[in-house]
């Protein structure tokens, strides 16, 4: 009896050896992957934002592959070069808008900054506290001169970085036609195979369904909002709803944002409390209705994610790639769900980050 019970402790002291070993081992992949993606943002960021724009390119392709004519008589090149030239209209008239909008703003910076200090004063005056004269103490050493050349910077930047993400999106196509053919050479057995390749096209349309679905959805939200910040007279309508169609592509803090920042600019301007209680009110409004109930109707079956995970990822890709991190979230943790749902180890962290526990 001494020898069988010691037979038995022998293979569970291994085991356990070898699940601090796997433990320990992942810990050091994981710290390492996250090591890798801070210092590396710079080139990973870009490649990102590529792979989504292929994504929609191959959407659009989709979409031009319904007719037949198209199908049958234009090559793929053809397809991907209309469908790359559509993304670049679309984003040159965002920019031109923007850009016209933002002029006109910087333009009449001065005014709203003297109707800043006069808000100011009436406030110290109003609530005779001590509170806001310390903030126009920092108010005075703010610099409109410096602001404006760190937009500027900022905005070439911007440019770089969207040459950098077309360049690279120019190579995936190129790499596409190829691709294929290497994933079998790299995974020789047909099962195999059939599993990744199954796998990527997953990826491929969850993450299409969610850009097409959210970009759908903050459209409707910054068209309403629009009409709401212009019938109340708010100053530039057409750049505040791009800004609350930009920030609703942010998960759960985005629409907060969205809704306080032309609350904050329409107080600057009306320099009363009326004008902002009704932005508040009538935009914020729009924002319960669609976050509340529109989007998760239409979301809920596409973006199989637990509302915890897409905070904490919201925090953790903030804390490692900023803003732009927050932008990618949800399609990153989509694609790290599916991932993990094929891998027999990891299926069962798949489950606890999805919504439902349901991966088919």
């Amino acid at each position: 009896m001494f020898f069988r019970v010691k037979e038995q402790r022998k293979p569970i002291a291994k085991q356990y050896m070898i699940d601090i070993r796997t433990f320990s081992h992942t810990l050091i992949v994981i710290f390492g992957l996250v090591y890798l993606l801070v210092i590396g943002k710079d080139l990973l960021i870009p490649f990102a934002f590529a792979v989504l724009i292929w994504f929609i390119i191959k959407q659009i392709r989709v979409s031009l592959n319904r007719f037949r004519f198209i199908r049958d008589y234009f090559p793929e090149w053809i397809k991907n070069v209309t469908s790359l030239l559509i993304i670049i209209a679309v984003i040159n008239f965002v920019i031109n808008i923007v850009y016209s909008n933002f002029k006109v703003l910087a333009a009449s910076l001065n005014g709203y900054n003297h109707k800043l200090d006069r808000l100011i004063h009436k406030a110290n005056e109003t609530l005779k506290i001590d509170v806001l004269q310390s903030l126009k103490v920092y108010y005075e050493d703010f610099d409109v001169n410096s602001m404006a050349l760190s937009l500027f910077n900022y905005s070439t930047s911007l440019m770089t970085t969207i040459f950098i993400v077309f360049v690279y999106v120019i190579f995936i196509l190129l790499e596409e036609s190829t691709f294929r053919g290497k994933l079998q050479k790299v995974l020789p057995k047909s099962e195999n195979y059939d599993e990744t390749f199954a796998m990527i096209k997953k990826i491929e349309l969850s993450i299409a369904k969610y850009l097409g679905l959210k970009t759908m959805i903050s459209l409707v939200t910054s068209i309403l909002s629009y009409i709401a910040l212009w019938l109340i007279g708010v100053d530039f309508p057409v750049f505040w709803a791009f800004v609350i169609f930009l920030f609703n592509y942010i998960p759960i803090i985005g629409s907060y944002v969205a809704t306080l920042t032309p609350v904050a600019f329409s107080l600057i301007q009306f320099e009363s409390f009326t004008p902002p209680i009704l932005v508040f009110f009538t935009v914020g409004a729009i924002q319960m209705t669609i976050g509340n109930f529109i989007d998760p109707r239409i979301m809920g079956k596409n973006v199989n994610l637990s509302p915890l995970v897409i905070i904490l990822s919201l925090s953790f890709w903030g804390a490692i790639w900023g803003v732009i991190g927050m932008f990618l979230s949800v399609p990153l943790m989509i694609m790290l769900v599916i991932t993990l749902s094929k891998i027999p180890r990891f299926r069962s962290v798949a489950i606890l980050m999805s919504k439902s526990g349901n991966l088919d």
